[in-house]
């Protein structure tokens, strides 16, 4: 099983997200923004407009800063 985690920031909404994928497919999502904070996971894939990315990690255009550890992910979606 592959495990990847995301941290990446989005300027149009000045949004912040942590994804963590397996295996390609994203299954926890947290978006940060300067009002709020949302998690949303497989088995609570949306919320109002957010939604749970729903395509390959393939998809994004990431760069090398944008990969974190799981250690990473896992204490800021601990602490939100």
């Amino acid at each position: 099983m592959k495990e990847v985690f995301i941290k990446k920031h989005w300027g149009e909404g000045d949004v912040l997200f942590y994804i963590h994928f397996q295996n390609g497919e994203a299954i926890r999502q947290l978006e940060i923004t300067p009002t709020s904070t949302l998690k949303l996971t497989s088995s609570n894939p949306s919320n109002g407009d957010s939604m749970l990315y729903d395509q390959s990690l393939d998809e994004l255009d990431l760069k090398e800063s944008d990969f974190i550890t799981e250690e990473e992910f896992n204490k800021v979606w601990n602490e939100k």
